[in-house]
């Protein structure tokens, strides 16, 4: 049986705020942090996780993409933050403002919803987040926490993410790689 790794989200596409973030990147890097910072062109938020699934279950997820009323969402990106703590650091992220994790959150529940339908398990709850960074070991994992504390509120900048994609990936020694199987874009 054919497994596809699928997921849904909202890729970040280029402009200002996708420079500022490859410029953190940098920043972050520079202090020796022992890290892989994500690929500009992965720069995404997650909005559900499906894991490996059958190929024949991609078709329902799409099906249910395909019903969801997606309008365009107007994100504000600010601050950064650690999962799971800033105290044991293994992804850097940047978060976004209250509006904007309303209005993905109200997504997030079409998909959920949506998917549901298609049997597929409701996660009980979303925090929007885009990662940045995955830390590999604890090297310099207290100048990092600064760097972290320092940027928290930082606002990145504003971006209008016009496309909800499902996408597949597929897991290489380099990183992962990403490749769109449906597109919902107004």
């Amino acid at each position: 049986m054919n497994m596809i790794r699928t997921f849904i989200a909202l890729d970040l596409e280029n402009g200002l705020t996708k420079n500022r973030i490859l410029e953190i990147q940098k920043e972050i890097l520079g202090i020796g942090v022992d890290a892989k910072p994500v690929e500009p062109e992965n720069l995404h938020f997650t909005i559900k996780f499906l894991g490996e699934i059958e190929e024949s279950r991609v078709s329902k997820v799409i099906e249910g993409v395909s019903r969801i009323k997606f309008e365009p969402l107007k994100v504000k990106f600010r601050g950064l933050g650690a999962f799971p703590s800033l105290s044991h650091i293994n992804v850097v992220w940047v978060g976004v403002d209250k509006d904007s994790e309303e209005g993905m959150k109200r997504l997030w529940d079409s998909v959920e919803r949506e998917l549901e339908r298609s049997g597929f398990p409701r996660e009980r709850k979303f925090e929007p987040h885009m990662t940045i960074m995955r830390i590999k070991s604890g090297l310099h994992k207290q100048e990092l926490a600064a760097k972290i504390r320092e940027y928290e509120k930082m606002e990145f900048g504003d971006e209008i993410l016009s496309k909800l994609k499902v996408k597949k990936s597929i897991l290489t020694k380099d990183g992962p790689i990403y490749y769109d199987l449906y597109v919902v874009s107004k």
